[in-house]
């Protein structure tokens, strides 16, 4: 496989990580849990705060954490 072409991938991917984390992070507000995604100082990280606790978590997992909470803990649920 090609290199660049691999890196090409994986750099729209986390393009598509960080915006499906960014809409996540807004729908998920009305259940109050809150997502930092501008702490430059926590890079590759976020910090999640929900049900009074806070998580660092990467990509990758906040991602799986919201869609769970999202998905779990809606309000119509």
């Amino acid at each position: 496989m090609d290199s660049a072409y691999f890196e090409d991938v994986l750099a729209l991917r986390d393009q598509w990580l960080e915006e499906q984390i960014r809409q996540l992070s807004i729908d998920i507000l009305v259940i109050g849990t809150y997502t930092c995604t501008v702490c430059g100082e926590v890079v590759g990280e976020y910090i999640i705060d929900h049900s009074g606790e806070k998580f660092r978590l990467s990509k990758s997992e906040t991602y799986s954490f919201l869609k769970y909470i999202l998905a779990t803990r809606s309000p119509s649920k």
